[in-house]
């Protein structure tokens, strides 16, 4: 006979706040989609989209430092899509430290800071495996922060991305997509 109390916790979570925890498993989906992605221009867009929706979860749980932090990142991700220069990178920077970093009340609000660094130094400056490296320590700080605060989609999410994530940089490296002339 399986013990299915280890569910009872997240289970919990769930009754406690439905409408974000819903909100994040359904934005979790649209992540997944973005990590498969092996075209840089596929995965912005779906990054985006998904950090919209990631966004709006955060707000809905309370986690206002996370909430601008994915916030910010889908309109760094729009832009670092049409942009590489460092001086918008820097914009970015400035804005996710200058609006975050003094609501900070607890460590654990540091590690969305410190992933939104670490993902708009990937997303302006890194290409292919490069990029999706940044992205998977970026998502190591976000995963950290999601199972601390409880975010049961943020922390399915996060760990579902450094999977696949983890699984696309292999199938770039192994099959590299052809340079167009």
């Amino acid at each position: 006979m399986v013990d299915n109390n280890w569910l009872a916790p997240v289970w919990t979570l769930f009754q406690q706040q439905p409408l974000a925890q819903g909100i994040g498993l359904a934005a979790m989906l649209v992540g997944i989609s973005a990590f498969r992605q092996r075209d840089d221009g596929r995965f912005r867009l779906r990054l985006c989209l998904y950090q919209g929706a990631i966004a709006f979860h955060f707000l809905l749980m309370g986690a206002s430092t996370a909430a601008l932090s994915a916030g910010l990142s889908c309109v760094r991700t729009v832009a670092s899509g049409h942009t590489r220069s460092p001086w918008v990178m820097a914009f970015f920077l400035l804005l996710v430290w200058g609006l975050g970093i003094p609501g900070i009340n607890s460590p654990v609000q540091w590690l969305p800071i410190i992933g939104t660094t670490i993902g708009t130094w990937g997303l302006f400056r890194a290409k292919g495996i490069v990029l999706r490296l940044s992205m998977l320590a970026g998502g190591l700080c976000w995963t950290s922060h999601n199972i601390l605060i409880g975010s049961i989609g943020g922390s399915l999410i996060e760990l579902s991305f450094l999977f696949v994530n983890c699984h696309t940089m292999y199938r770039m490296w192994r099959q590299p997509l052809p340079n167009p002339s």
